[in-house]
C-alpha cells in the first residue's frame, strides 16, 4: 500500500509491493516494502543522527517516518497525534519520544504494540496462537499484589482487573483468543517493562526480560506472575475455559539482549504504518510535506541547537 517515491514529486505513493517482516520486534506490519535502502538520506531528528550507523539497513520510508516523528524542532508541537487505533490506544509524538535510550517508556506504546500484535496475529494465521493483553490493568494488579504481600483478600480490585481485560478485548474488536497456545500479559513495577508468558503448550509460565534476575521466582515479579497466573485462570474459567491450575513458574527466562536504538525505528513504523492506524493517511500527508521542507527543517532546527548551546553555557 505505502511505498517511497522521493524525487518524483518527493511523495510517498501508493502501489502494491511485497509484504515485509520484521523479526526484530516481532511485529509483521501491513506495511509494504519501502523501496530500496538510502545510506545518503538527510536525518533531523537528533536522536537519530547520534546513532547514523544503527539504520543502514533501515528501509527508506521508516527512515523518513521515524525522523518526522522523533522531531525536535520547535514547530512541531509534541502534542500531536500520530497513532490512533481507538480512543484507549493513542500515541502523540510525547508519548513516540519515550521510546528512546535513558527515558522511561509510557503505558500507552504497550498499550498499542499489544493491540497491533493481537490483529496481526488474527491476519496471518486460522488459529491465533498467541494473545497479548495491554498493560492499562497494571493500577489493579498492584493493589493485588500489595494484597498478597499482606495476605489479605481485596475482590473490588480482582473485579476491577477482570473489567479492564473486558474492556481491552473489546477495544481489540474481540480479536482476542481465549484459547491460543500463548497468552503474554505485560507488566511495568517501579518504570521497568517486562512480560510473563503463560505458555499452555509446555505448562509453564516464563519471563520475557532483557534484565537478568538471579532467582525470579522470590523476587517481586515472580509474586506478581504467581497473582497474574491466579486472576487469569478465574477470569478464562468465567469466560468458559479451563486451562489448567497448576503451571511451572519461570522454567524459562526468554531473555535477548536486543539493541534499543535499532528496536525503536522498526517499532514506531509498525505502530504508525499498521492499517489499524485510522490516522495513517493523516500522518503520511504530513511525512510527504515534511520531506518537501526536509532542508530549511534542518536549517532551522540546526541553529536552534546552537541557540540551546549557547543559552545553556550562560
Amino acid at each position: 500500500m505505502i511505498s517511497l517515491k522521493r524525487r518524483a514529486g518527493t511523495e510517498l505513493a501508493r502501489k502494491p509491493e511485497k509484504r515485509m517482516r520484521s523479526t526484530d520486534t516481532m511485529v509483521e506490519a501491513d506495511v509494504m516494502a519501502c523501496g530500496d535502502v538510502d545510506g545518503n538520506v538527510l536525518l533531523v531528528a537528533r536522536s537519530l543522527r547520534l546513532n547514523l550507523s544503527l539504520l543502514n539497513n533501515v528501509q527508506t520510508l521508516r527512515k523518513h517516518v521515524v525522523d518526522y516523528c522523533f522531531l525536535d524542532d520547535w514547530n512541531y508541537a509534541h502534542n500531536e497525534q500520530l497513532v490512533y487505533y481507538n480512543r484507549h490506544a493513542a500515541l502523540t509524538r510525547a508519548n513516540m519520544l519515550t521510546m528512546l535510550p535513558d527515558v522511561v517508556l509510557c503505558d500507552a506504546v504497550i498499550e498499542c504494540w499489544s493491540m497491533l500484535m493481537n490483529r496481526l496475529e488474527t491476519d496471518e494465521y486460522d488459529f491465533q496462537r498467541m494473545s497479548f493483553f495491554g498493560i492499562r490493568h497494571m493500577d489493579y494488579l498492584t493493589k493485588l499484589l500489595q494484597s498478597e504481600d499482606q495476605a489479605t483478600k481485596n475482590d473490588t480490585a480482582l473485579d476491577n482487573l477482570y473489567e479492564m481485560w473486558d474492556l481491552y478485548i473489546q477495544d481489540c474488536q474481540d480479536v482476542f483468543n481465549f484459547n491460543a497456545d500463548f497468552i503474554f500479559v505485560p507488566f511495568n513495577i517501579e518504570g521497568h517493562f517486562a512480560c510473563v508468558c503463560f505458555n499452555y503448550k509446555s505448562g509453564t509460565v516464563d519471563l520475557l526480560d532483557h534484565q537478568l534476575h538471579p532467582d525470579p521466582n522470590k523476587s517481586k515479579i515472580g509474586k506478581l506472575a504467581t497473582v497474574i497466573g491466579s486472576a487469569l485462570r478465574d477470569y478464562l474459567e468465567a469466560k468458559g475455559v479451563c486451562r489448567g491450575s497448576e503451571m511451572i513458574l519461570f522454567e524459562h527466562h526468554l531473555r535477548r539482549k536486543i539493541n534499543r536504538r535499532y528496536l525503536v525505528v522498526q517499532l514506531t513504523t509498525a505502530l504508525i504504518l499498521a492499517d489499524k492506524n485510522t490516522i495513517r493517511d493523516e500522518v503520511v500527508g504530513k511525512v510527504n510535506q515534511f520531506l518537501v521542507e526536509k532542508d530549511d527543517i534542518w536549517t532551522r532546527v540546526h541553529a536552534q541547537r546552537k541557540i540551546k548551546k549557547i543559552v545553556e553555557k550562560r
